[in-house]
């Protein structure tokens, strides 16, 4: 006969319906603070621990009904203009994947505008408080080695960008050191061997130097005499005085940086390749890269549920980090060179 203390023996000891205690041991928003608590030390001092495959019951039965309502999750936005995240598309895909997958699990998203005329860090805590949100997604910062006065010890959060310096959060986000490597190989295998990369110092920094790791990994092993050269100004002029010296024959970068190709009547793929290191979603024609990004956002509401059951509360001791392969697209701005037919 198994001695496993059941959630039905709490209940009985504590003298309240079991469902009161599933809840409180799942950290529910829906249960009192003062009465979670107690339960979850009457528990821990009764000695329970869940049945795993009671726990994989539950969870199947989850996916196979309508979610219920669970709570709120904070989309925190600290950008100086607030509709910067939907204009940006990897951004809008993660809040994308957010609300999404939030909403299998029964989550609400709200998004809360940290730049708005009378919100504050301190009254955002007063708010989220009063209204039970326990659960915060900061969306990537506005500049690298950003700080938070934010006292996080009564939330879970998780941050989509290593541009959060302090405090240092659990993490998810694009493998970016991963990505560069694949986008480089594919580089060379359709034959590219003069490589411009435009990669400004800032955004190095938000993707914690990732790119530029992937970068040095790619010239170690590829042998084919595969060249790096660098922009280090991206003004108009200087794009086109580089593009003079340098003649490339494919461009690393970014969508602004493709933008400003085309401005200056350049021909992609026909006067020079470009690699896009986040292809949007709305340009799969562009080739290189696709984060994946609204995958990482539905990843990050799961590590943010976790935490909620688990009740991780807090700035955690040892942040980690979940990192997202990226996944090459063809697209339509490379070609495979004459060099393949040469060498």
């Amino acid at each position: 006969m198994s001695n496993r203390v059941t959630i039905r023996d709490i209940a009985a000891k504590a003298d309240v319906h079991f469902t009161t205690v599933a809840l409180a041991l799942r950290d529910s928003p829906r249960i009192s603070e003062a009465r979670r608590k107690s339960i979850q030390k009457l528990a821990t001092k009764m000695g329970y621990s869940p049945d795993p495959m009671l726990s994989a019951l539950n969870a199947y039965r989850q996916t196979r009904r309508r979610p219920i309502y669970q709570a709120t999750i904070a989309w925190i936005n600290n950008w100086p203009e607030r509709g910067f995240l939907r204009s940006n598309d990897d951004f809008r895909d993660y809040h994308d994947g957010i609300k999404e997958r939030a909403a299998e699990l029964g989550y609400e998203v709200e998004e809360f505008w940290m730049r708005g005329k009378d919100l504050s860090f301190a009254k955002l805590g007063r708010i989220l408080k009063a209204r039970n949100i326990q659960g915060m997604i900061l969306a990537p910062q506005p500049e690298p080695h950003t700080e938070i006065d934010f006292d996080f010890s009564e939330f879970s959060a998780v941050s989509l960008s290593y541009s959060l310096r302090n405090p240092a959060l659990h993490v998810v986000t694009n493998h970016h050191f991963r990505s560069m490597l694949l986008l480089m190989q594919n580089l060379d295998r359709l034959g590219y061997r003069k490589v411009g990369l435009a990669v400004h110092p800032s955004w190095s920094e938000k993707v914690g130097h990732g790119w530029f790791g992937g970068v040095l990994t790619a010239k170690e092993l590829i042998t084919s005499g595969m060249k790096i050269l660098p922009v280090k100004l991206f003004g108009l002029d200087d794009v086109k005085a580089w593009m003079k010296k340098e003649q490339p024959d494919v461009i690393v970068s970014h969508k602004q940086f493709y933008e400003q190709l085309l401005e200056m009547g350049i021909r992609m793929p026909k006067d020079v390749g470009f690699a896009n290191l986040s292809v949007p979603s709305s340009s799969p024609e562009i080739s290189g890269i696709t984060q994946n990004s609204p995958h990482i956002g539905r990843k990050a509401v799961d590590v943010l549920v976790d935490m909620l059951h688990r009740g991780e509360r807090g700035v955690p001791d040892m942040p980690l980090h979940l990192l997202v392969d990226g996944v090459w697209v063809p697209g339509k701005t490379l070609r495979p060179q004459k060099t393949l037919s040469t060498s």
